[in-house]
């Protein structure tokens, strides 16, 4: 079995929401959403906006494990100090033994990077709340905390509400908390390690429910889903399996499993770096029904 180390740096964070903000993928699926998007949009300036449509920067997630190897207090401005002056050949060394060769991209985009780092971080993250990274610090030591009571396949699924990964070819996963893509996680696959960012819910000052439940009760609105977990309900299937029972094209079906397990309906077994089969999770279910009956019957609004 493989083992589990817990970290969090401010740095992480800078890097998951500009890589967040290039995302092009359905926003319906994540917490921050559209409204976010818009609202970024109207800080940045017009020029940095059109350096972000570089399709290169999609090598951006893997900067997580360089995050990991810089030295000292990891701030925004910290580690993009530390990251301008390496080498090719530092930048190599710091993802030993875990890879074999830097990405080409990231060479290429180096010199970039650091610009894009530097005016994300001014035009952006050094305004986001203070409350968001000090919940992320805090995630980190009570997630690390589970690691005397828990195994390390169930902290993980615990974590990304609903990924398991069991593989002998895997030695170590780095569980990182993050806040941009919530509810989702986000994973990258190295030569026996794997970087997880994995969602944090944040405490909310309102009189509405949670987030985080209105989105479990969002993803049964579909038929289609509610077929998928009908279909999980007697065994763990494959995705080839699922296409065969709702009659899906490959898009949908992977949209509509998006939502399902954003909502942390169900499973995702990894055995390598594609999702082998799917299985429920009937313990959401229960926990979103209690959830769902204390905000109703709670007399605090």
């Amino acid at each position: 079995m493989y083992k589990i180390e817990l970290d969090f740096a401010p740095a992480y964070e800078l890097i998951t929401s500009l890589y967040f903000y290039i995302n092009k993928d359905r926003l319906k699926i994540y917490e921050l959403g559209t409204e976010w998007k818009k609202k970024v949009d109207e800080r940045l300036r017009p020029a940095f906006k059109e350096t972000l449509k570089d399709k290169r920067l999609e090598v951006l997630h893997r900067i997580s494990l360089l995050v990991h190897k810089c030295p000292g207090k990891r701030t925004p401005e910290n580690f993009i100090n530390w990251f301008k002056e390496l080498s090719p050949s530092e930048l190599y060394d710091c993802m030993l033994p875990w890879v074999q060769s830097v990405p080409r991209d990231m060479l290429d985009l180096h010199e970039h990077l650091v610009y894009l780092f530097h005016e994300w971080n001014e035009q952006y993250f050094r305004h986001i709340d203070s409350n968001i990274l000090e919940a992320l610090e805090q995630d980190a030591r009570d997630k690390e905390a589970l690691l005397n009571t828990m195994n390390a396949d169930d902290i993980v699924e615990y974590s990304t509400n609903g990924i398991s990964i069991q593989s002998e070819r895997i030695q170590k996963i780095l569980l990182v908390p993050q806040y941009h893509y919530a509810p989702s996680s986000v994973i990258d696959y190295y030569d026996g390690f794997i970087t997880c960012l994995y969602p944090i819910e944040l405490e909310e000052n309102t009189p509405f429910i949670k987030k985080r439940v209105t989105h479990y009760f969002n993803s049964l609105s579909d038929p289609n889903r509610i077929l998928v977990l009908k279909s999980l309900y007697s065994k763990q299937r494959t995705f080839k399996e699922l296409a065969e029972i709702t009659k899906l094209a490959k898009s949908n079906l992977h949209y509509h499993l998006a939502m399902l397990r954003s909502a942390g309906l169900i499973r995702a077994h990894h055995s390598s770096e594609r999702v082998e089969s799917y299985s429920l999770r009937l313990e959401t279910v229960d926990s979103m029904q209690n959830k769902l009956l204390s905000y109703i019957t709670e007399e605090r609004l």
